[in-house]
């Protein structure tokens, strides 16, 4: 087909699906959602596809050009709105721009790329089909949250939608942090969440629609295209399907074996989004890196690294692992080391253990998270297979077998199945074509989670599995991929009637596969298995927080600042004003005071003192006095929940507007 029409196809293909996941939010019209959803694409793809062309990779599926648009349009547009203090939107105009302008002097200069083949596109259109699959429930979560009042999610999106406010949203715009505003944001890996923010000003959304409907069916269709350019590295076409299938279409290791739910795979993917888009550009470098196993060059090598080090911007917990594992997989494929391998080995080894000596040294307050997170991770996730199995270990023979077996027990746990299929797959390809330098990348990255989880520190934020269970959802992809890879190798070198059997087969089973999910996605993959989770995966709000939040979304100015009453300082999951921020796109005066009071420093003092000037606005003798009160601090809406208005207004008669158990009064 003629060029523009193979592109016209391919952003038809990726934005389509996108489109109508954005749609069942409730917030946009399915001709707006599906024409914003394909300008996205148009943009990703040709911003991957340049990138493929600098890397030298111009053959390489339509998948590979998806996963490298996300990764530079997000780090471009990131970059953009932070050096310039531009929305996201102006950015990412820019950015457009800049992409065509480029696009037109390539293709001046050295012709039309490569055209779009029929396989590429057909995998893409598989990965927007599986995207829809398991995003669709969540997709929908702002329509319910309108109509019933429950977030069909989890709790955590709504703190997203703030952050997409934050860069978004010309009501927060310039105006710090979007939970405590006029204090700089603090340091994280923001870039993922850059194309979503930048369709918040043209289609006029709050930050929760755009991070349930649109940041998280983007990652989720990012790891899937990650998958499909690893399998088509790997084994070909058939390859590429055979890995979507292993990743999208495989209950994970939650549903059977040690039922473990925290080690869900797709329950990850759907709770934290930013590590599907991390996953996916990972799975991109280890097919770069094969490419450089088989072919040479510093190019592959190059694009592999700045996939890796673009992680670090979106997710650092998959970073962790990608990182040490890859580097490890090119230095053993290397033939350098490979003539000094007992050495080398050596080396590495001394320059680990001198890594981890002198971080604990430089950081003598950290402690390592290794004993703390297995007691979690397997004590505190029932309903398992194996309830009381790690405590009744430990207690029984101590620490010395217990922490052992539970390690093992974490690779049980989320890799399941693929712990036995993978070795089988391994022999398979051992007996068929014999391993490569490439095959050596899986082994690379159980080696180096399991140093991981020996070595890794517990975080400011006490959760002892921030780096010890977080990273897993990228060991279980390469695994997952390598497997599927594996057999689909093994199957096209029993000759041709083989293989057209086994890929027959193949594409018959991943059909009836996606049948059969499309029911069961909720129980799969929405909600966690572990109990204690299941609260926050349908969390109801106060009645009418909804309805007020889109009142005054339309009644404030840019700037306006807004505060809650009666805030904790303790923890907690959520509160209304982290709600509000991401149903609003408004800067709250302070929301969970207790994140800014453990980071310390200037952020303790600040969420200390706007705590404390809360608490005598609540106190205030009357609402004038209140109201004024209110005016110095800034605060131009102030909202009450309960039945009853603030002390000064039992009646809740001077409030602006209210709706159910929520009441928003104006200082003005």
């Amino acid at each position: 087909m003629p060029a523009w029409a193979g592109l016209a196809a391919a952003c038809a293909a990726a934005g389509a699906p996108l489109g109508v996941l954005l749609w069942m939010s409730g917030t946009v019209a399915l001709p707006i959602a599906l024409a914003a959803m394909a300008l996205v694409a148009a943009v990703v793809l040709g911003s991957g596809r340049l990138a493929l062309r600098a890397a030298g990779a111009s053959g390489l599926p339509l998948p590979a050009a998806w996963v490298l648009g996300v990764l530079a349009s997000s780090l471009g547009v990131y970059a953009l709105a932070e050096a310039f203090g531009l929305l996201a939107s102006t950015a990412f105009a820019v950015w457009t721009a800049g992409i065509a302008v480029a696009a037109i002097a390539v293709r001046l200069r050295a012709g039309p790329g490569a055209p779009v083949e029929a396989g590429g596109l057909v995998a893409l259109l598989a990965c927007g089909a599986v995207s829809v699959l398991w995003c669709r429930e969540i997709a929908a979560a702002p329509l319910v949250l309108a109509r019933d009042g429950v977030l069909t999610g989890w709790i955590d999106f709504f703190v997203h939608g703030g952050v997409i406010s934050h860069f978004g949203d010309s009501r927060a715009f310039a105006r710090g942090s979007v939970d405590l505003a006029d204090v700089p944001l603090p340091p994280y890996h923001y870039a993922s969440y850059l194309l979503p923010a930048a369709l918040a000003e043209p289609l006029s959304l709050a930050g929760l629609p755009l991070a349930t409907s649109v940041w998280l069916p983007l990652g989720f269709l990012t790891m899937c295209a990650g998958a499909c350019a690893l399998g088509a590295a790997l084994a070909g076409r058939p390859g590429a399907i055979a890995a979507l299938a292993a990743v999208a279409l495989v209950p994970d290791a939650a549903s059977y074996g040690l039922r473990n739910g925290y080690f869900g795979f797709h329950w990850n993917l759907l709770a934290v989004p930013g590590g599907a888009y991390a996953v996916g550009f990972c799975l991109l470098a280890a097919a770069f890196l094969a490419r450089w196993t088989r072919e040479g060059g510093w190019r592959p090598l190059a694009a592999a690294a700045l996939l890796v080090l673009g992680s670090m911007l979106v997710r650092v917990h998959v970073f962790a692992l990608a990182f040490p594992a890859l580097l490890a997989a090119a230095a053993a494929a290397s033939a350098a080391i490979r003539r000094r391998k007992l050495v080398s080995l050596a080396l590495a080894c001394a320059a680990f253990a001198a890594f981890v000596v002198a971080f604990y040294a430089l950081a003598p307050d950290a402690v390592p998270a290794m004993e703390k997170s297995l007691e979690g991770v397997h004590g505190g996730m029932e309903p398992t297979a194996y309830p009381g199995f790690y405590r009744s270990l430990l207690e029984s023979h101590g620490a010395a077998l217990a922490v052992p077996a539970g390690l093992l027990l974490v690779y049980a746990a989320s890799l399941g199945a693929f712990l036995l299929a993978y070795p089988l797959s391994v022999w398979l390809l051992h007996r068929s074509r014999g391993l490569r330098a490439a095959d050596l990348v899986p082994p690379a990255f159980l080696a180096c989670y399991l140093l991981l989880m020996v070595t890794a520190p517990i975080p400011p934020n006490g959760d002892a599995t921030e780096f010890t269970q977080r990273p897993f959802i990228l060991l279980y992809a390469v695994v997952a991929v390598w497997t599927a890879a594996g057999f689909t190798t093994w199957a096209a070198a029993q000759g041709s009637r083989v293989a057209v059997r086994a890929q027959a087969a193949l594409f018959l089973a991943a059909a009836a596969a996606f049948l059969a999910l499309w029911p069961q996605i909720g129980a799969l993959g929405v909600v966690p298995r572990f109990q204690w989770g299941r609260e926050y995966a349908a969390y109801k709000v106060e009645p009418g927080l909804p309805q007020v939040a889109a009142r005054l979304r339309a009644q404030a100015a840019p700037g306006d600042l807004f505060a809650v009453e009666g805030l904790k300082t303790g923890w907690v999951p959520t509160d209304v004003a982290s709600q509000l921020a991401a149903l609003t796109g408004m800067p709250a005066y302070l929301a969970r005071p207790f994140v800014h009071i453990a980071a310390g420093g200037r952020r303790s003092e600040v969420a200390r003192e706007r705590h404390g000037a809360l608490e005598r606005v609540a106190a205030a003798r009357d609402a004038a006095a209140a109201l004024a009160s209110l005016r110095e601090l800034g605060v131009r809406w102030y909202v009450v929940t309960g039945v009853e208005g603030p002390r000064w207004d039992r009646a809740r008669r001077g409030a602006a507007f209210a709706s159910g158990r929520v009441a928003v009064y104006s200082s003005r």
